[in-house]
């Protein structure tokens, strides 16, 4: 299922249309000119205006088509360019900062990762300091910004900053201002599951899905329901904070003060707890092998009972939220969550099985265990990548809504 947005041509809403430009192309890799006005619905003479502007301030290449003998002198196609510059990510979990270098069109350059005492947040400021400096010495081309994909919930609530799966011992997000001002960059954050979802829908496996339900499973289990390139957010930006939902009956004690919660079966914590590890080294642990060759008791145990909450939790997002389809991602190994889905077979029945001409209910990332680290790097991009309505009311955010003035520049020959 392709998402095309439409533009406009009204003269108010040129942010909104580079947006719907820009996303088209790279969604489609590479659009000739006659090819974006067919698909967005606009004037040839605004798609002509929009691409020499998001041209020349380098967001786009232009190139010839092959040649056909046959058609003559081949158009003009548009493509992302690689060389435009991109963002830094950091991903912040239970004892680990990680973090990458990641391109316009999605492209993971460079990575780093540091353990840190998480529950100090100087601690924390310091060591994304050293990442984001060791990040840029390699970058080619400007950095938009850097991303931080942090667990929820964020919000203040009853369980915000409380347990091993969350920031324990913050208080508030202040640490992410002095990272701003100290690197001299637009900082942008989010949960980690928003960030992770946001990353899916712009390069991963969600690029041409409108709506679908994104699982996060790290250290902790997070959710959150894209609709319409938004992520859902709810009232006070705790929407679908699934792994606090109580799911066995007087089971064991969550971090969050009740008692049975999902997160405590389907989470890299909760794997770690079964074998007895510190949860900071569980990906350490030969996983892929235990899946292949068997012999480890407690690991097998913990699978079969967390594909069965799995199980349970897979059919509550269909029959709440009937999405097109779950995306599974996060820090978990890829093998880990393929081998959990597998023992979750057969689903329960729900709104979504058995629907004529649907997506397959569950897809997993093919990013392994980069969904988090791409999901931060794409949160300075994202309202530059994807097309918003929202835009529309909005202040100039970027170098892409300044394009606008070198347009009419431009065009009133005055640059």
């Amino acid at each position: 299922m392709k998402i095309t947005a439409r533009g406009t041509n009204q003269q108010s809403s040129a942010p909104y249309n580079r947006r719907v430009v820009l996303d088209l192309i790279r969604q489609q890799g590479a659009m000739s000119r006659k090819e974006i006005v067919d698909s967005v619905s606009l004037s040839p003479q605004t798609v002509t205006n929009i691409t020499n502007d998001l041209e020349a301030i380098g967001l786009i290449v232009s190139r010839r088509q092959k040649a056909d003998k046959a058609r003559g002198q081949p158009p003009i196609e548009f493509a992302l360019n690689p060389a435009a510059g991109g963002a830094i990510g950091i991903s912040l979990e239970n004892g680990k900062a990680s973090a990458a270098l990641v391109s316009l069109v999605g492209e993971v350059q460079e990575r780093r990762h540091v353990e840190v005492d998480t529950s100090d947040p100087q601690r924390v400021l310091l060591a994304m300091l050293d990442l984001v400096r060791e990040l840029r010495r390699g970058a080619q081309g400007r950095i938009w910004g850097v991303g931080v994909a942090l667990p929820g919930p964020l919000v203040t609530s009853e369980v915000s900053f409380i347990g091993p799966t969350s920031l324990e011992g913050w208080g508030n997000l202040a640490v992410l201002d002095d990272l701003r001002h100290a690197t001299g960059l637009p900082v942008f954050y989010s949960v980690d599951s928003v960030a992770g979802a946001l990353g899916e829908n712009l390069f991963g496996v969600a690029k041409s899905i409108d709506n679908f339900f994104y699982l996060h499973m790290g250290m902790g289990l997070g959710g959150v329901l894209v609709d319409g390139r938004s992520a859902y957010r709810g009232a006070s930006g705790n929407a679908t904070e699934i792994g606090h939902i109580p799911v066995v009956k007087d089971g064991r004690a969550c971090y969050c003060g009740n008692s049975g919660c999902l997160e405590r079966y389907v989470s890299l914590f909760s794997l770690a707890e079964a074998l007895g590890v510190e949860s900071s080294k569980i990906h350490d642990s030969p996983i892929e092998q235990w899946i292949e060759q068997g012999g480890q008791p407690a690991f097998t145990a913990w699978c079969e009972s967390a594909a069965a909450c799995l199980r349970d939790a897979i059919c509550t997002i269909e029959n709440m939220l009937d999405p097109h389809t779950i995306v599974i991602g996060g820090s978990a190994p890829k093998a880990l969550v393929a081998h959990l889905v597998e023992l979750a077979q057969p689903l329960h029945r729900s709104v979504r099985g058995g629907v004529p001409g649907a997506a397959q209910r569950i897809m997993l990332s093919e990013r392994e265990q980069d969904s988090s680290i791409l999901g931060a790097a794409v949160l300075p991009l994202y309202d530059m990548l994807s097309p918003r309505l929202d835009v529309l009311q909005s202040e100039p955010r970027s170098e892409l809504d300044a394009a606008e003035l070198l347009g009419q520049q431009r065009r009133t020959g005055s640059v």
